[in-house]
């Protein structure tokens, strides 16, 4: 890994403080659309492809800054995990996973005869579980790198050594952000359901929805890689945070319960003063009318993004090519706070005639 890399890992979280203080050092500027726009297609903002507002289950506003069609799918990179999440909660409602406190190695086969057996469906959703894994150090046994050089990552990740670990008041271990512990949660959906993880998700989330085209990356011995790294367009995500706004219901229908969303989006860590993580599931505030609303969101490495405003009734996406870039988070939050400030808040949108 790079010095920039390593920088980028450590710096991660102090980055989302600093973005979502009221008192920055560096404000996010106050533009309209058009001068967004502008700044895109200008490159200011790196590499932004797309941006995309969906407000009270309409597509009001869609654009694309590069030479391909709209809709054409983007790599969001971890922005994937929250919908493992979302996987996890259906195979939950099926049925096939008997819950959150389900045990992973013995519903993978494996038995280590040590503290792994312990490790459940919970720990790897909060990335609190007790592997020596964690993405934002180049030297941890688990960073995902590593597991990438791998023909097999469910060995890799079924083989990890154990941290030192403690459990809090609540049940949680510390926070390690994990991505091979998301890897291991679409193996769990896979032995509970029976089905290849991409195809349970095509079947139960993505066929209802009306979404095709995404691609999963996969390892070199087919392994889907739920962790992450899904390629996927923007009007696809609207539909996502949709689904997830309006508390698992889609046109009528109950895709995945009410209770899972709620669980789903309960805050697990605090990571900073206005940063908390959920179950694969980001919250933080967005400014919006001279203050703060607060949002829910799924993050991946570049900016991508999607933030989930309840106050506004509203899904806003950002699509971009910024991978590993000192900036792409500045510029991903400057796209969104002014994607939502072109908004108004769902009680005065719904007002208008």
């Amino acid at each position: 890994m790079s010095m920039l890399k390593r920088f980028l890992a450590s710096a991660f979280l102090m980055v989302y403080a600093n973005i979502t203080s009221a008192a920055q050092a560096q404000p996010l500027p106050d533009w309209s659309l058009a001068e967004l726009e502008a700044a895109i297609a200008d490159k200011e903002l790196g590499k932004i492809r797309a941006v995309a507002i969906e407000q009270a289950g309409e597509a009001v506003y869609r654009k694309r800054f590069d030479d391909e069609p709209m809709g054409d799918p983007v790599d969001i990179k971890s922005a994937g995990k929250s919908i493992t999440a979302i996987a996890v909660g259906m195979a939950i409602d099926d049925g096939a996973l008997s819950g959150i406190d389900a045990k992973v190695w013995p519903l993978l086969g494996s038995s280590r005869g040590d503290a792994a057996a312990d490790i459940t469906v919970a720990d790897l959703l909060g990335m609190s579980s007790a592997l020596d894994c964690n993405d934002w150090e180049r030297k941890s046994p688990g960073q995902e790198e590593k597991m990438y050089r791998r023909r097999v990552w469910r060995d890799f990740a079924l083989d990890l050594p154990l941290r030192e670990f403690a459990r809090d008041a609540d049940g949680d271990g510390p926070f390690s952000y994990c991505t091979a512990g998301v890897f291991l949660l679409g193996q769990v959906v896979q032995e509970a359901t029976g089905e290849r993880f991409d195809a349970y998700v095509q079947r139960r989330l993505f066929d209802p929805l009306g979404i095709d085209g995404a691609i999963w990356r996969k390892s070199r011995s087919g392994e889907i890689q739920s962790g992450g790294q899904l390629t996927i367009s923007d009007d696809a995500l609207l539909k996502i945070g949709r689904l997830v706004l309006g508390k698992g219901q889609w046109q009528g229908e109950q895709l995945v319960s009410e209770d899972w969303i709620k669980h789903m989006l309960t805050t697990r860590h605090q990571l900073g003063e206005h940063v908390y993580y959920s179950n694969l599931w980001w919250s933080i505030p967005l400014r919006a009318g001279g203050g703060y609303t607060g949002a829910v969101m799924m993050k991946g490495n570049g900016g991508n993004m999607v933030a989930l405003v309840p106050a506004y009734d509203a899904v806003l996406v950002v699509q971009t090519e910024n991978y590993n870039k000192k900036d792409a988070e500045r510029y991903a939050f400057t796209a969104m706070t002014t994607l939502l400030g072109s908004l108004e808040p769902a009680a005065q949108s719904a007002a208008k005639p």
